[in-house]
């Protein structure tokens, strides 16, 4: 019998081209990967890429909200993401405790093993841009921010909004940071693979660090304050 011919509306070809792209884009960037890379991988042809997704820009957005969706999920299931009722009436040590767990689940998913490849895609976009920035500041950047400078503002009432950015981006930087130089930081370290054993640790450690760093910053700005 001969086989039935795909059509470019085939349901099982948008997902394949979405999987293909999302590899392509990890392992070479918006700038270095071709529709024609894409749809190869795919098993698929230009026109139905260009069917299901419209231009090389959009299949990127559309695999950036695809992860930026996937991240979020990972974060709901895990309830890192108290309302600010419920932030307002956790301790010191509940806030502490919540730092440490955001960094666990943001090392696990930037640092694997394997890296994932929304880690993969966000450090390609911060160190070679395209124009689709603006939409990853601002749906996914821009809210992790937010988030995390609640738990800040209350660990550290004290501070103003723009020290509370800093200290968000301090926190936040540390796990960017060993993605970044993920082989390095192997070889410092002697490790083949940051273990999942190993990432609770380090998240601690970070955790620790930062919370007391935050601290400090707090004190200096009352220390200014009663002077």
């Amino acid at each position: 019998m001969a086989a039935v011919p795909r059509r470019a509306d085939d349901a099982e070809t948008k997902p394949r081209v979405l999987r293909a792209a999302t590899h392509l884009f990890a392992e070479r960037g918006f700038h270095g990967t071709k529709v024609r890379d894409i749809a190869a991988h795919a098993g698929a042809n230009v026109a139905a890429g260009h069917y299901h997704f419209g231009s090389k820009r959009d299949l990127y957005v559309e695999v950036l909200r695809a992860c930026f969706a996937e991240v979020r999920g990972i974060l709901a299931r895990s309830g890192v993401q108290p309302d600010p009722a419920t932030l307002d009436r956790m301790s010191r040590p509940a806030l502490e405790r919540l730092v440490e767990k955001r960094m666990a689940l943001m090392l696990s998913n930037l640092l694997g093993p394997p890296p994932s490849a929304h880690g993969t895609l966000m450090l390609r976009e911060m160190l070679d841009p395209s124009d689709a920035l603006p939409i990853v500041v601002a749906e996914f950047v821009e809210p992790m921010i937010a988030e995390t400078a609640q738990i800040v503002r209350r660990l550290a009432p004290e501070l103003d909004a723009e020290r509370v950015r800093w200290c968000v981006a301090s926190t936040m930087g540390q796990a960017f940071f060993y993605r970044a130089t993920l082989p390095a930081s192997l070889r410092a370290f002697g490790l083949s693979v940051f273990s999942p054993a190993y990432i609770r640790r380090l998240a601690a450690h970070i955790a620790d660090f930062s919370t007391g760093g935050i601290a400090r910053v707090a004190a200096r700005r009352r220390s200014a304050h009663a002077r």
